[in-house]
């Protein structure tokens, strides 16, 4: 289970918030918890804050080597019944239409629509979910004080994950190592204006618990940073706290994103690299990195260096780091930490799936409207030819959207193609989309 926008349950609520944060929340970060079911193991159970569309997981269940039964919610429980592969495990009460096979990938339950909030606080207010899972190993997406509790502090403290997420914390412990790209903390709206100048308005302005582009702003001109200082001093005015990092903006040649496991006792396993493409400052898909982009060995001993000091911190579990590699050839190995899931070790997960059957695994990001009356199974649908159905042969599988409705939005399909050929597979997703009467919006074609 998880809770998405996690960011902005660590973020304290005394700090001034940037003028791009004002647009509220986004409806379909609230319902990215499907794309856990891409980290599920069988016998694993998923709970998801909203129902997902059958079509949806019967989709999971043939790419991930399942096979789709129903399954009914706990007693008493208000979850809304759902589907998918239930398991055999002694501790589960959910009934199975059809008996238990070998194939069966994961079980699924989702709450039904609890209203807001972390969906860890819904699942501790439900008694029957509650004795359905104790004594399980609670796998989160990030951890808030509510997933602690629910995991009986076996989890780092909630207010250590906080701290090694922020980009306060990174930025510094970027300078205490010395690496490259540093930006400079400001507390203080004069403090601000005085650096954004200083770097002649090629500034990037980051609030420490923004992610994927949003909180992020560039500073391009005097005009953007008489708006910038003017909503920020009139929360100085009110009792609020500036905590902001600039840094300068690079001309970057890529993106990229190091992943690895920490255990508590320090040691822990280097996973790979994964390729963003980035439109604007938002993710829009990870590949496995080419050969070329950046001598693996030399980065894995960088990221090495910032071990010690999530270990130190009180830190450990899944771990990635965003870097990036510069027009010039200058690496900037730490930009930020994500010391959470994220989407680039989904996409490791993937390939690893993926290079079984001598296949690349690659994440990516499909924008869509949609006509009133459409849903997800239109896309399905759309994707009828290319469907990945396991193995060997290339395909397209459909990772989440089941809340997708008029006048559109974004679903993340997880694409299994040869080496070399992601480039054609998403063109193929475009011209199958637009063969089928759907309209996509926002595509790239950025490696």
């Amino acid at each position: 289970m998880g809770t998405f926008d996690a960011e902005s349950w660590w973020r304290p609520a005394d700090l001034a918030v940037l003028p791009a944060l004002g647009g509220g929340s986004d409806p379909a970060v609230d319902a990215m918890d499907e794309l856990l079911a891409g980290f599920c193991d069988p016998g694993d159970l998923l709970i998801t804050r909203r129902p997902m569309a059958a079509a949806v997981l019967d989709g999971l269940a043939t790419a991930f080597g399942g096979r789709v039964a129903d399954n009914l919610a706990p007693a008493h429980s208000t979850a809304t019944p759902s589907i998918l592969t239930p398991s055999t495990r002694a501790d589960s009460t959910a009934t199975p239409s059809t008996p238990a096979s070998s194939s069966q990938a994961f079980e699924h339950l989702a709450l039904g629509d609890p209203g807001s909030g972390p969906i860890e606080r819904h699942v501790l207010a439900d008694q029957a979910i509650m004795n359905r899972i104790r004594g399980a190993r609670i796998v989160p997406y990030a951890v808030l004080p509510e997933t602690w509790t629910l995991a009986e502090q076996s989890l780092p403290a909630p207010d250590v994950v906080a701290r090694v997420n922020s980009k306060t914390w990174s930025n510094e412990l970027v300078r205490r190592l010395g690496l490259p790209g540093a930006g400079r903390l400001v507390r203080s709206v004069d403090e601000l204006v005085e650096v954004v100048i200083t770097l002649k308005f090629k500034a990037l302005i980051k609030d420490p618990y923004g992610v994927s582009g949003r909180a992020l702003l560039e500073v391009p001109s005097p005009g953007v940073l008489k708006a910038i200082e003017r909503v920020l001093r009139k929360q100085v005015d009110n009792g609020r706290r500036v905590e902001l990092v600039v840094q300068e903006k690079f001309r970057k040649q890529d993106d990229f994103s190091g992943h690895l496991h920490l255990d508590q006792d320090g040691s822990w396993e280097f996973l790979g690299i994964q390729q963003m493409t980035n439109r604007g400052f938002r993710h829009f898909g990870s590949s496995p990195a080419t050969q070329s982009l950046i001598d693996q060995g030399w980065y894995a001993e960088a990221v090495a260096e910032v071990v010690p000091a999530l270990t130190e911190a009180g830190y450990w579990g899944p771990v990635g780091i965003d870097s990036m590699l510069l027009d010039d050839g200058t690496v900037i190995p730490v930009l930020e930490i994500n010391a959470r899931q994220s989407l680039g070790l989904l996409a490791i997960r993937l390939d690893r799936q993926a290079g079984e059957h001598g296949l690349t695994g690659h994440l990516w990001q499909v924008e869509l409207n949609l006509a009133p009356g459409q849903t997800v199974e239109d896309l399905l649908h759309a994707f009828g030819n290319i469907r990945y159905d396991g193995g060997a042969r290339p395909g397209v599988t459909v990772l989440n959207g089941s809340t997708l409705a008029a006048p559109g939005g974004r679903v993340h399909v997880a694409i299994f193609c040869a080496a070399g050929e992601i480039h054609r597979w998403r063109q193929r997703l475009l011209t199958e989309m637009i063969s089928a009467g759907l309209t996509p919006r926002g595509m790239t074609d950025a490696a």
